[in-house]
């Protein structure tokens, strides 16, 4: 057994791995970006590592996907017709890589619908699909209170002035079970 030192930054995490079982041996095809005594991070292709790990590996699925925004950005983001079918793929291999008792946090931001002042429900729509279909427990949402998100969309923000600024995101806790 390997254990994380009891003191200095890490002495509040009391981690316990058996031999060879240190998550960055989950993903043996994957060479890891960044490892500590309490995990490893992996810069490369998400569904590539979570096609890697095994099933119930993973105690904890933290991400911020890209949002479905009517311009493209260079990292690569899905429009609103096609934003369920596009998530609930990584969501399904989110739920088969989750232990038990893990959990799944999901950050992420609303969006107007095109042309119009009013708000896009796609974020809704998605949080019901990971509950009834997938089959997750929605936990606990919170809420991201980000003052220095830019005024969009500025039509209807800053120059019409019929909307306020939104400064806040979706923050949802779910889990496999209760």
């Amino acid at each position: 057994m390997s254990t994380i030192p009891q003191h200095g930054p890490a002495a509040q995490l009391a981690l316990t791995f058996a031999e060879g079982a240190h998550p960055r041996t989950l993903v043996p095809n994957l060479a890891p970006y960044y490892t500590t005594p309490a995990g490893a991070a992996y810069l490369a292709d998400a569904r590539e590592v979570l096609a890697e790990l095994p099933d119930g590996s993973t105690n904890l699925v933290l991400t911020s996907p890209p949002y479905a925004l009517h311009f493209k950005k260079e990292y690569g983001n899905v429009d609103k017709d096609g934003y369920l079918e596009w998530f609930l793929a990584f969501a399904r291999q989110i739920y088969r890589v989750l232990a038990d008792d893990g959990s799944f946090v999901l950050n992420i931001g609303g969006s107007y619908n095109k042309g119009m002042p009013t708000r896009s429900t796609y974020h809704f729509k998605l949080l019901i699909a990971l509950v009834e279909e997938i089959g997750f427990h929605l936990a606990q949402e919170c809420f991201w209170y980000n003052p220095a998100k830019m005024p969009m969309p500025a039509e209807w923000v800053t120059v019409r002035r019929i909307r306020v600024r939104d400064s806040v995101e979706y923050v949802w806790w779910l889990s496999k079970t209760p």
